[in-house]
């Protein structure tokens, strides 16, 4: 980066935490609500996680040297992050008649050809209009256009645009082949991605804005404006993270930018820094650890100890013991947390980051 934040890092540090811990608990069974999806609408703090993702990716983009790539790189970085996606759906078995084709890096990977894109070729009017454009346009589609074939509730898992597109354009055999989609949708559609590319272009403004000089405390302004817009659009457009619904955006967007501009305040205004080391442990390698977390889940789900997942087994034998169901399954999650912070810690004392 030709300009780095330590504040950004410590926000993606944190979302990188938060996202091991929510996604491997020693059981499904045994969730706390606030690490659980919410069901189909709402928003809980782990559809947070998400959001965060590719607003932090927004705001480094106006930081980055990468933002004078030429597209053959921008687009070389787009397919990179989209084949490791693969890498990620595919393992252990590789079945590719039935791989599931989308997911949370191929997103990325879209929403950031789509950013650099829009970052470079327009003007700021341009790119806020666009942004406007596509909440609106998005927001009609899924409430006032019948869905072919269904129609009547385009809002629900398998009758909303984007799984019909998703049917249309990929089959169902490479969609997410689990409740509450069951091969019909997929929580990461191709549809989907043009709002969540407006969650990226939220981070890019507000990278801007700070880059700029801006005050961070007018910037937690404006994500206290966006929190109110998304919760008064929530009442005609439901927060839903699987459709990366309007409504959706601009709750976790404001979210996001109140949690960066309060970073940045303490952090870069206010230089209370000694306590930010840990968190860049996981902040500054956070594609290895995406990958490599992702790696693990799926082999502690696939291989076995006897005909029990080598996951369950541990949970079972080892923090079930000591901490009953809802207290080992939280430990589980904790410790694979501390786990991959020993793991990322050498990287980090060492200076070796790893950028796709």
């Amino acid at each position: 980066m030709s300009q780095r934040w330590l504040s950004l890092d410590v926000l993606r540090g944190m979302t990188m935490a938060a996202m091991i811990l929510v996604n491997n608990p020693g059981s499904w069974a045994y969730v706390l609500p606030p690490l659980r999806h919410a069901e189909w609408h709402g928003c809980t703090p782990t559809d947070l996680i998400f959001p965060f993702f590719l607003f932090i990716m927004g705001v480094a983009l106006p930081l980055s040297s990468r933002r004078s790539a030429s597209p053959v790189c921008i687009l070389q970085r787009s397919f990179t992050l989209i084949g490791l996606g693969l890498l990620l759906n595919g393992f252990p078995a590789y079945d590719w008649e039935r791989i599931r084709l989308l997911g949370v890096l191929q997103r990325i990977g879209l929403c950031y050809l789509g950013a650099m894109f829009i970052l470079r070729y327009t003007r700021p009017w341009t790119r806020r209009s666009f942004m406007i454009l596509i909440l609106l346009s998005y927001a009609i589609l899924l409430t006032m256009v019948p869905v072919p074939g269904s129609g009547i509730d385009p809002l629900t898992p398998t009758g909303n645009w984007g799984a019909w597109l998703d049917r249309l354009l990929l089959g169902t055999q490479h969609l997410y082949p689990l409740a509450p989609f069951f091969a019909q949708g997929d929580p990461e559609s191709l549809l989907g991605t043009l709002p969540a590319m407006v969650t990226v272009l939220l981070g890019v403004e507000a990278g801007l804005w700070l880059q700029k000089g801006g005050s961070p405390k007018i910037l937690a302004l404006g994500g206290l404006v966006l929190l109110g817009l998304g919760y008064g659009w929530q009442g005609l457009l439901p927060w839903n993270k699987p459709l990366w619904t309007s409504s959706y955006v601009l709750w976790s967007g404001g979210w996001a930018v109140l949690a960066l501009a309060g970073l940045h305040q303490w952090i870069e205004v206010w230089g209370r820094r000694g306590w930010c080391w840990p968190w860049l442990v996981f902040g500054r390698n956070a594609i290895v650890l995406f990958v490599g977390a992702g790696l693990l889940g799926r082999s502690l789900r696939f291989y076995r100890v006897g005909e029990t997942p080598l996951g369950t087994w541990v949970f079972e034998h080892g923090f079930l013991l000591w901490a009953g169901t809802w207290g080992g399954s939280f430990g589980f999650a904790l410790a694979m947390v501390g786990l991959w912070w020993v793991a990322l810690y050498g990287f980090y004392r060492w200076g070796f980051w790893v950028r796709v």
